[in-house]
């Protein structure tokens, strides 16, 4: 399919893009380099485990629903997890690959990514009910996640709909400009919001899983210790 569009579209759709995306970058490497800068929690136990091994396994950990009692007890709320991030992945990618590849948005690959943009529509009203219902969840909620989940619960739904306008060969309508502004706006808001939460996660997995590793509670056995309490 051809991306036959307006000047105006075409000027949202990359340079405006790719500025708002090297922000993004500018932004997650200062906030990288600020946690690199952090000093390791010294480990004063004694070696039981192997910590690399335990790193591995504590980043890997959310590819195991299994290892995990919430998940292990409610696979449903896996699945929904699963498939609210691989929205966002596709959703997001979606806005590149119109401009730079629309060969590849064919009609069937453009359905696959509506069908998990309206699927994550759905999950995104669940989450919007639950944290407005559910008092443990309620209490810990933020103005800032009720914005977010809102926003990305629109974002599917005009994604939705955009990508049947770019099926239906209208690649330029009102749809695809509020698609391509919202990705915008998300480019420049997420580096300062919870959904950040992305970046943050190797580096507490990493950290876990170093210390609950070598403690021998995520890997047992260690066949040449190396503990130095000094």
């Amino acid at each position: 399919m051809e991306n036959n569009v307006s000047h105006a579209l075409y000027i949202l759709q990359e340079p405006v893009q790719y500025l708002a995306l090297s922000f993004m970058a500018l932004m997650y490497i200062i906030k990288i380099r600020q946690m690199l800068k952090k000093p390791i929690p010294p480990e004063k136990a004694e070696l039981k485990g192997d910590r690399v091994t335990g790193a591995v396994e504590s980043l890997a950990n959310v590819l195991k629903p299994w290892s995990m009692e919430s998940t292990r007890n409610n696979m449903f709320f896996y699945a929904e997890f699963m498939i609210f991030h691989i929205a966002v992945a596709l959703t997001i990618g979606a806005t590149f690959f119109i401009p730079l590849v629309p060969s590849l948005m064919t009609p069937a690959v453009s359905k696959v990514f509506m069908l998990f943009m309206g699927l994550a529509f759905l999950i995104g009203l669940r989450r919007i009910h639950r944290r407005l219902t559910v008092p443990e969840i309620k209490i810990i909620s933020s103005p800032d996640d009720y914005f977010a989940i809102s926003l990305m619960t629109v974002f599917f739904a005009v994604g939705f709909v955009a990508m049947w306008m770019w099926i239906s060969g209208s690649p330029d309508t009102g749809w695809m400009w509020i698609f391509f502004l919202l990705t915008t706006f998300f480019l420049l808001y997420v580096p300062f919001s919870k959904i950040s939460h992305y970046i943050l996660y190797p580096f507490g997995r990493v950290n876990f899983g170093r210390t609950f590793g070598g403690r021998g509670v995520i890997h047992r056995d260690v066949k040449k210790q190396t503990w130095n309490p000094k």
